[in-house]
């Protein structure tokens, strides 16, 4: 993708001063439609077709400015600020990637993350080096291992990515200041999209066939959560084809049933270079009139690339569009303009008081800290080899070890914080360089051996050997899928010699798509899942391979054995095939969603057994209201060793073949000191029970239900009719009244 970005170029004349403060659009006492209105009925057509591009430069015949774009996933995308003191680079924070913030299960943590990320995006924009308007976060679904893109988003669950959405964009958008957006957010990438390139295919030709009941119980769970929840401003529309429509322009999808059933009222943007795709690729149109006008009466405000620039005052020339289209599209993106604070005088607005000082902190590093230790995920820990005993020599070996621009993933800002914390010099600093011997090994992807006697050497004259394998962006990346999702070049060889060295060998996993490691699983007692951990991830994983935190992390995806590639990547059906996820894989996975051990054990009962155990309630009462069926465990912290837990809720429908294996419902995350007991609340929203046909109608629908929520069962009854939550059908038939394309 070639990523087009319209950052600040510093200060720019808006309309707070002569000579427009004297026109409506430019009073702060007018609401922000009505400014909108009035700034449109002076706007030329030429003016008003390159606000829709994110290259535009604002107007500066009427004071306007531009409406800057970026990213930040998990930092923002963005180069250096100044520095504030000695302590800090003025370099953007980089977290775990969402990846990893997914296998937090933390809410809070997400707020918490994304506040602080948009904090530091103002602080940058206020210095000239970022947007304002942010295509973040990505809620895709990690439908398949192969996806070179899987790292970006929270996992493969539709609930856990829907809660992740509804924190995330909220905590970017919201602050100190209620009078403006601190950002905007964007939803990203509607619909269905999770292919970069495969079987000889890319994502600007990918026509992906989806059944009307997965769009609605899997693929759109998560928008819904950005639109209704989230209240996110933006959301981007994918390079993907979804059953022929180009997805940008895809009028039922956009404005029939985002923007009028759900509610949307922010503005769609292409995906960079999208808008061509409707004709270059894809085939849709074939005329640029005919492009424009897919886009646009499509539902897709706003091109980024130079398309809708090159094209859209010639398509309202020619009669392919009229003005009051782009006025309409124009409307959406310049409520924007003015809600973000760039109309309006910036001594009376909190965010642009924000500077170096905002950036870099030593509090933010701590958070990113916490975030990477909450994320790591130990899979499997035979004889309770961990946590290891600091006063012993370690063997640090393998092709991530002192990894550090890797441990980052992708879409991060200039960051050089990371490079004096990879997990070498992190074990380093907590035992003393003379107790820790390194040894490469081999490196990610090669053939190579040469380095294994050194490995070896390593690992015999230590008391323990941590290998670190894994995969970085030369195999998964955008515009890049896998082929394979087994260790990449000879890293199992390398992890058998060791392990044949010494038998209190560990394996640390560094990657974002799932790995098969069969084979290391067998042979290895210990084997941790640190995913992508971001700038302090080092650290992170020194501590929790060494007992300073307990391990809590869960996982956000299930790993499969190396022959789930031989099932198709183009199939997009959930259930054939054996099915793919763990709420329709029916093959044998190495570990599944939700995995996840600790460095002590827990207990779990019921805070009301005799509620709890049976439950009956009528299908209305629970369509009609959120929190109608709840639960609540009391979960103790039986072992010695202090710490987090999350404790994951899930239903499965008993007697509907047709339904999910399982599904998680809700979950909550606490800290417990020994033997400290806390109680959680957990809630079956309507949205979760309900049931999908084959037709797109969902539904709360009459049956037996199972509750489990981590070792504790009960039994769920619904009764009366079915209750209709959502109807693709009705969709249609509303779209095909409306005359719409």
């Amino acid at each position: 993708q070639t990523l087009y970005l319209c950052l600040s170029a510093g200060p720019q004349v808006n309309c707070s001063v002569p000579p427009f403060s004297s026109n409506p659009y430019c009073n702060p006492a007018v609401n922000i439609d009505d400014r909108v209105e009035d700034l449109l009925s002076r706007m030329e057509l030429g003016e008003k077709t390159q606000m829709l591009t994110n290259n535009n430069q604002g107007v500066s015949r009427l004071g306007v400015q531009k409406l800057p774009f970026s990213e930040c996933l998990h930092g923002v995308l963005s180069g250096c600020g100044a520095a504030s003191g000695p302590d800090s680079t003025g370099c953007p924070t980089s977290f775990p990637h969402a990846l990893g913030l997914g296998a937090t299960f933390n809410r809070t943590l997400w707020s918490h993350v994304s506040s602080t990320i948009s904090t530091e995006a103002r602080a940058l924009n206020n210095q000239g080096v970022a947007g304002l308007a942010f295509w973040a976060p990505d809620i895709n679904l990690f439908r398949d291992p192969r996806w070179g893109r899987g790292q970006e988003v929270p996992g493969e669950d539709p609930y856990l990515t829907a809660e992740y959405v509804a924190h995330y964009s909220r905590g970017l958008q919201e602050g100190m200041d209620p009078g403006y957006l601190k950002v905007v957010s964007t939803c990203k990438h509607f619909s269905a999209y999770d292919l970069e390139r495969w079987g000889g295919v890319d994502r600007h030709h990918f026509n992906a066939i989806v059944s009307d009941r997965d769009l609605v119980e899997y693929y759109w769970v998560p928008f819904r959560s950005c639109v209704q929840r989230a209240h996110a401003q933006s959301i981007m529309c994918s390079y993907n084809a979804v059953n022929g429509v180009p997805s940008c322009a895809n009028s039922l999808f956009h404005n029939t049933i985002v923007r009028d059933e759900w509610g949307f009222d922010g503005f769609i943007v292409s995906d960079c270079g999208a808008i061509n795709d409707i004709i270059a690729t894809h085939a849709y149109t074939s005329t640029p009139g005919a492009t424009c006008k897919a886009g646009i009466r499509g539902g897709c405000d706003l091109n980024c690339g130079g398309y809708y620039g090159g094209h859209l005052e010639d398509a309202v020339k020619g009669g392919s569009l009229t003005e009051a289209d782009l006025d309409t599209a124009a409307t959406r993106v310049l409520r924007h303009v003015f809600w973000l604070g760039l109309m309006d005088s910036k001594a009376e607005q909190y965010y642009t008081t924000l500077g170096p000082e905002s950036v870099d902190t030593a509090e933010h590093r701590q958070l990113a800290l916490q975030a990477a230790e909450q994320m790591i995920t130990l899979l499997q820990n035979n004889g309770n080899l961990l946590p290891l005993d600091p006063s012993k020599k370690v063997a640090v070996i393998g092709p991530h070890a002192n990894s550090t621009q890797d441990l980052l993933s992708n879409y991060h800002g200039t960051n050089t914080v990371v490079d004096s914390h990879s997990p070498l010099l992190a074990i380093q600093a907590m035992l003393g360089a003379s107790s820790v011997q390194y040894a490469q090994g081999c490196d990610i992807a090669s053939q190579d051996t040469s380095k294994f006697t050194d490995a070896v050497a390593a690992a015999k004259s230590s008391d323990y050997a941590i290998v670190f394998i894994g995969i970085n962006g030369g195999q998964e990346n955008e515009g890049h899928d896998r082929t394979s999702i087994a260790l990449p070049g000879v890293q199992e060889d390398l992890v058998a010699l060791v392990k044949k060295a010494n038998k209190n060998t560990v394996v640390v996993l560094i990657n974002g798509g799932q790995l098969a490691i069969e084979s290391t699983k067998e042979n290895v007692d210990a084997i941790v899942e640190a995913l992508y951990p971001g700038e302090m991830g080092g650290d992170a994983i020194a501590n929790i391979l060494f007992g300073k935190v307990s391990p809590s992390g869960r996982l956000p995806y299930t790993i499969y054995p190396a022959n789930f590639t031989e099932r198709s990547f183009f199939n997009m059906d959930l259930r054939n095939e054996s099915g793919c996820t763990y709420r329709y894989y029916t093959g044998n996975a190495l570990w599944t969603f939700g995995d996840g051990l600790s460095y002590t054990t827990f207990s779990y009962k019921w805070s009301t057994p005799l509620l709890a155990s049976h439950q009956s309630f009528d299908a209305a009462m629970v369509g009609r209201k959120e929190d109608t069926i709840q639960y609540t465990v009391d979960v103790t912290n039986t072992g010695k060793v202090d710490s987090d837990v999350s404790v994951l809720g899930f239903v499965t429908a008993q007697g509907h073949d047709d339904a999910p294996l399982k599904e998680l419902f809700d979950f909550g995350r606490v800290h417990l000191a020994a033997g400290e007991t806390a109680t959680v609340h957990l809630t079956v929203a309507p949205q979760v029970l309900s049931l999908v046909d084959e037709k797109g109608v969902e539904a709360i629908r009459p049956g037996h239900y199972k509750i489990q929520i981590e070792d504790l069962t009960a039994n769920l009854e619904i009764t009366g009719k079915d209750y209709i939550l959502f109807s693709l059908p009705e969709m249609k038939k509303r779209h095909k009244e409306a005359g719409r394309q």
